[in-house]
């Protein structure tokens, strides 16, 4: 085993893997390049959290146990551009692994579904929360090294038991790449059912897979409840982390297939999610179209060779594939999902072209142009896409800092800053909601997570949100009121009759707290 991985290495420093893996990194460096240049975030936890960040009781509470690890080995220090480089790197890793399981020789379109997988939305929401990126990143390559392990190494055994290993760790990072592992087993399955592989080979692929997965999340939640009991802490009920068993698994699973599939669609035929310029347009549906053309050619030779047990096992695979995408939502129905979450979706349309390049037969190439095009549409809406994010966050953190700037220059004339004062300050309501924040044109077009300045309005997000902004946009030493007086003083009159800012009489003090209005929709908590 251990001159097998030695080879692999080998092969990887001098053969095209090298050429792949630089080539699409130089891609996403140029796809994210303002993000990583000037140093921008989202406008939620990305902006709460700093340049040093070590993962500590919430993350444990979360179920994500080697957080605290990963982060202590970096001494917690998060800062750019070394976090985005670190975490494409990683990334483009596991994407240069995972089209060496389906394709001999690079050609253009292994090229576009590269391109396509790093410029997909989620790994662009995933780099504006830069304090975790690398996590993100680093779950990402252990998902597809676990699935790589376990369709590589022959002895059964090895395979389930390493795969299960690398598998814990992953899910231990960040659990919604689970997706990912899922994924790139069953596209194996369906390369081995186009190639007219052995039934005695699928089988153990399959046995593989089931026992891996299955021993896999075993283990990630035994390591977990173990790590739990030795903190003294318990599970949060966010996303439905506490209420998780077996038992609810089971009784979850018909609304989480459901819920899977759902997503599925909406990711695909609505604008709801946006994570392609040109889906408006309905590229996806003519993508989805010419894949469900090649795989339906694919069934059909199956069926004229007469492997009817293949076509049953290839239909079931497929359909599982676009339901894989969302794995998580079949442990957890009731989470929310997010756009970080799509790590999955976002690899659906490269794996089925690597899928389908890989198994695509000498002749009959006449359609080929046609893959071409659209394979490449999907990459340039993506960078366009994230284009669009990106320069709606720089938008908004402009904005945001004329506005921060302000109310300290006013806050100081209050005398807030005073040596002897002790006063706490509360600023009530979201900056993209006053009528003098600017919008520039592209701010509207982009994804909630990059609209800077659109906070969440709860007490805890509200004053975490405005630390952010005194931390990196205004550096200012300045003490935020406690949330239960947040929570208490937004319901009163005084701050409802208070005009915004900047109009007069915006700041007002009630005892040891200094009011700052900054919009009318303050009461929203979302």
């Amino acid at each position: 085993m251990s001159v097998e991985i030695k080879a692999d290495i080998r092969h990887w420093l001098r053969e095209l893997d090298k050429k792949y893996f630089f080539v699409m990194l130089g891609f996403a460096v140029m796809v994210y390049f303002p993000l990583i240049s000037q140093r921008l975030t989202n406008t939620f936890d990305g902006l709460w959290n700093g340049s040093w960040f070590i993962g500590g009781f919430w993350e444990l509470s979360i179920g994500r146990w080697l957080w605290c690890v990963a982060d202590a080995v970096r001494f917690g220090v998060q800062t750019e551009p070394l976090n985005a480089l670190l975490t494409l790197s990683m990334m483009v890793l596991g994407i240069t692994l995972l089209r060496r399981l389906f394709v001999e020789r690079d050609n253009a379109l292994t090229y576009f579904a590269g391109m396509a997988a790093i410029s997909g939305a989620a790994v662009g929401v995933q780099l504006s929360y830069r304090y975790m990126s690398p996590i993100f990143g680093l779950s990402f390559l252990f998902a597809v090294l676990a699935a790589y392990w376990v369709i590589t190494t022959t002895h059964a055994g090895a395979a389930v038991g390493c795969g299960a290993v690398i598998l814990a760790l992953s899910l231990g990072l960040y659990q919604a790449n689970l997706a990912v592992f899922c994924m790139i087993l069953l596209a194996y399955l369906l390369r081995l059912l186009f190639q007219n592989a052995e039934p005695q080979k699928t089988g153990v692929h399959i046995a593989k897979s089931l026992g891996s997965a299955a021993a896999g999340m075993v283990l990630y939640w035994l390591v977990l409840k173990l790590v739990l009991a030795l903190c003294r802490i318990d599970l949060t009920s966010y996303n439905g982390a506490a209420e998780i068993s077996v038992k609810s698994i089971l009784f979850g699973l018909p609304n989480g297939i459901l819920q899977a599939y759902r997503i599925f669609g909406i990711y695909f035929f609505r604008n709801a999610y946006r994570h392609n310029t040109l889906q408006p347009f309905g590229l996806f549906a003519a993508v989805l179209a010419m894949l469900a053309v090649w795989f339906l050619c694919r069934f059909v030779r199956m069926a004229r060779s007469g492997k009817t047990g293949g076509l049953l096992l290839g239909t079931a695979a497929l359909l599982a594939l676009s339901l894989a995408c969302n794995a998580m939502m079949l442990i957890s129905s009731e989470a929310v999902w997010r756009m970080q979450m799509g790590g999955g979706l976002a690899l659906f349309v490269p794996l089925c072209l690597l899928l389908l390049e890989g198994t695509r037969p000498e002749q009959g190439n006449k359609a080929r142009w046609l893959v071409l095009v659209l394979a490449f549409l999907v990459v340039y809406g993506n960078v366009y896409m994230m284009a669009v994010d990106q320069e709606a966050m720089r938008q908004g953190r402009d904005s945001l800092r004329v506005m921060s700037d302000r109310i300290v220059n006013d806050l100081t004339e209050e005398g807030c800053f005073d040596e002897g004062n002790h006063w706490s300050v509360m600023i009530a309501g979201r900056p993209s909601s006053n009528p003098t924040f600017k919008k520039g044109d592209l701010y509207p077009s982009a994804n909630r997570y990059a609209q800077m300045g659109c906070f969440w309005l709860s007490p805890e997000c509200a004053r975490l949100s405005w630390r952010g902004v005194f931390e990196k946009i205004t550096p200012v030493e300045i003490t935020l009121c406690e949330d239960e007086d947040y929570q208490k003083l937004r319901q009163t009159e005084l701050v409802a009759e208070m005009p915004v800012y900047p109009q007069e009489g915006y700041i007002q003090q009630v005892g040891d707290i200094v009011i700052v209005k900054v919009s009318e929709d303050y009461l929203i908590d979302e």
